[in-house]
């Protein structure tokens, strides 16, 4: 639960929080872009530490936070099997896989915090996105932190009944979590079930052209907020290419 935190919407009245969604978008497009094209440690770590900024301007540091030290230990996962799997490549290009992926990581937990899925869906929809892809979209990643709950509810639950899930060897600690899948997979067609019948009972899919309670217009101030990230990814690519940055 605690790793999923950074993903999750919290109000606030910050300048991020009030800005468009596609802003954002464009935010989220120079991040990833710029952590492919560049492949120095240095220039990843430059990334990671410019998304701090972002985070605390949200006011969602301790959740950005929680979220990045779990990821920490998948980045350091990511660094061992490209040394292991590719050592041709040497230590540099896989401290660099690794901190890109935290680089992605805390971008996209940056857009996470600050959008609520309704905003994300509307932007999608605005994007010219079918209603219904938009809709599964939006599903998916509002429903990975109700997982993440409903998986800590059945962990807790187990344990108050006595099964062991931090003892034993990797076998045993294998089957234990393997007897909670049944409990957690019946949780989820439930909810799946209610979720179809919430659908069906507001009538989605009985029109082809519906109207919208609330749309989603660009401000000076989110052209504006889109113009200095292209700018900036602009930059990045032209410094690439004259070989100033690597």
């Amino acid at each position: 639960m605690e790793t999923l935190r950074g993903f999750m919407f919290i109000p606030k009245k910050t300048l991020l929080h009030s800005l468009d969604p596609r802003a954002k978008a464009v935010m989220l497009v120079f991040y990833t872009v710029a952590s492919i094209i560049l492949i120095s440690p240095l220039a990843q770590l430059a990334l990671l530490l410019s998304t701090v900024p972002l985070a605390a301007l949200a006011k969602g540091l301790k959740r950005w936070w929680s979220t990045l030290k779990a990821a920490l230990l998948l980045a350091t996962m990511i660094l061992v099997m490209n040394i292991i799997i590719s050592p041709e490549y040497g230590i540099i290009y896989a401290t660099a896989t690794a901190l890109r992926f935290l680089v992605l990581t805390s971008s996209f937990s940056v857009f996470f915090l600050t959008t609520t899925p309704e905003d994300l869906a509307l932007a999608l929809e605005s994007s010219g996105l079918s209603r219904d892809y938009a809709l599964m979209i939006t599903m998916s990643l509002r429903f990975v932190p109700t997982l993440a709950r409903d998986l800590q509810i059945v962990v807790d639950s187990f344990r108050s009944r006595g099964l062991k899930l931090d003892s034993g060897g990797i076998r045993d600690r294998i089957k234990s979590y393997a007897t909670i899948l049944t409990p957690l997979i019946v949780f989820e067609v439930k909810r799946s079930l209610m979720v179809a019948e919430a659908l069906e009972a507001r009538g989605f899919g009985s029109t082809t052209k519906r109207t919208l309670y609330k749309r989603l217009r660009l401000t000076v101030r989110d052209c504006a907020f889109s113009s200095l990230w292209l700018i900036a990814l602009v930059a990045v690519i032209i410094l690439k290419a004259l070989g100033i940055l690597v």
